[in-house]
């Protein structure tokens, strides 16, 4: 009996020995497997990214892999890992090259409707994190505006400075926009560096009251906040026109350069405000593009040919790395690689394409007064056409520096490489896309500088106006020399 129980003992040890380590090795990660993963990165961001050069010597990027293959320790787990290759990214400094988690954090099947998540949108403005809309807990509302200070006892300046890792929309130097787009995602953000729980305790100041205050808030079901983004995604269009100051001037609001969808796309929508334009006979436009972080190449020609009155360039030069054409590709970028007219030049392609043929205008383009509006959040092609429009002289830039670079984007086709082991996964832009813009107008380490700047702030937030909107509409009318 004695050495039935004690078998019985041993078996059931052993067992919680195997689960313990299988835990472990989900989350840890031995050293030969680190060494693969590193490898398995350095091959091919060293071999296809188009501008290790452009920002920092290449060498740089090179030294930074060889120091943590000679010092790797014998494990790690994946987010110590995610720390110690996070700052190969950030030192290539280009805005579509990022790092992140691509392992499961939940079984969607089992747990989709169990609450998960962080459920209050929230957005930055002069780095503090608010609410963007009122928040119902039930037996009060949090109003919108209010500035959070901690979660679960952790700051929230520590909490965006890690979210803020993944790298995403900034070019450069200018850093601060990455803050903004971790912000913009901060709930996938928080479940990824903080983990899943049914319950936050947030510390706050109340817009209304400016008391200090703390609620504890239930998370939401992913599947909850599945069909809420279903609800918003169905009525959201990326390209709205409008007219204010009693229809004398119009807005033109694109929120993406990319397309709704494969059957809806934007051209139809640039093109019927532009006829509005035309049929009210307006000489005085607004184009808003804040928050829109890029797209379709294709979209900035079908704007910018209503905008500028004679043929011009988008892009000047256009190319990659020759080493990207024996590596494995999408269907869709095998197309796009394979019927595109290219020359090969040592270890480039050229696309022949973007800088032979010249873009014609629009018979009837608008030559009236022109605003654009930027800020933070303007990156790719959302950089790429202020830059334009302003290097052609075509209309004033009011607003925030935008994310992305006057001068050039690393961006149209990406190579995804999911680390074998530990499943991060990090994107590879293929493309050199320069600008055709004088490369004397400014400084090429920062995003596009606005001619007058402007900033939306917490008081906007909080009393639904938009001074900056209403600081061009002003600008129109009044004209400053």
């Amino acid at each position: 009996m004695k050495l039935r129980f004690f078998s019985i003992l041993t078996i059931l040890f052993l067992t919680l020995v195997v689960q313990a380590q299988e835990k472990v090795s989900e989350d840890f990660f031995h050293k030969e497997e680190l060494k693969n993963d590193i490898e398995q990165l350095q091959e091919k961001l060293l071999t296809i990214h188009p501008g290790l050069d452009y920002f920092v010597p290449k060498s740089t990027i090179e030294q930074m892999f060889a120091e943590r293959l000679e010092n790797l320790p014998d494990s790690m787990s994946r987010m110590d890992f995610f720390d110690l290759m996070e700052p190969i990214i950030d030192t290539i400094e280009c805005g579509h090259t990022n790092i992140k988690f691509a392992h499961k954090l939940y079984d969607r099947k089992k747990e989709g409707d169990k609450p998960l998540l962080f459920p209050i949108k929230v957005l930055l403005l002069d780095n503090e994190v608010l609410l963007k809309e009122d928040f119902n807990i039930g037996s009060s509302i949090i109003p919108k505006g209010s500035q959070i200070l901690s979660i679960d006892s952790v700051g929230i300046d520590h909490i965006v400075d890690r979210m803020t890792k993944y790298h995403r929309g900034a070019d450069g130097d200018h850093h601060y926009p990455e803050r903004l787009w971790a912000v913009r995602t901060f709930t996938d953000g928080y479940a990824r560096f903080f983990g899943l729980q049914d319950k936050f305790l947030i510390n706050l100041i109340n817009s209304k009251t400016g008391e200090n205050q703390t609620y504890t808030i239930d998370a939401i079901p992913p599947n909850a906040l599945r069909e809420i983004n279903k609800v918003e995604n169905k009525s959201y269009s990326p390209v709205t026109f409008e007219t204010v100051d009693n229809g004398k001037i119009g807005v033109l609001t694109m929120t993406s350069f990319s397309n709704k969808s494969f059957f809806k796309k934007s051209k139809k929508k640039i093109n019927k405000a532009f006829k509005e334009v035309r049929n009210k006979n307006l000489d005085k436009l607004i184009l808003d593009i804040r928050n829109n972080g890029g797209g379709a190449i294709t979209n900035i020609e079908h704007l910018t040919r209503q905008l500028i009155d004679k043929e011009y360039l988008i892009i000047r030069e256009s190319s990659f790395k020759k080493a990207y054409l024996d590596m494995k590709k999408s269907f869709f970028q095998k197309i796009l690689l394979g019927l595109a007219r290219k020359d090969i030049v040592g270890d480039d392609v050229y696309f022949r394409k973007w800088s032979k043929k010249k873009i014609k205008p629009k018979s009837k383009a608008y030559n009236g007064d022109l605003i654009v509006l930027i800020n933070g959040q303007s990156y790719s092609a959302a950089a790429m056409t202020p830059a334009l429009l302003k290097d052609h002289k075509r209309g004033l830039l009011i607003g925030e520096e935008a994310g992305g670079s006057y001068h050039l984007a690393f961006a149209g086709v990406s190579k995804y490489v999911t680390m074998k082991n530990s499943k991060l996964k990090v994107r590879i832009p293929i493309i050199s896309l320069i600008y055709d813009v004088n490369e004397n107008t400014q400084d090429r380490r920062d995003g596009v500088v606005p001619d007058i700047e402007k900033r939306y702030t917490k008081e906007d937030l909080i009393n639904g106006t938009d001074t900056v909107l209403e600081y061009a509409i002003e600008y129109l009318n009044n004209p400053k020399t």
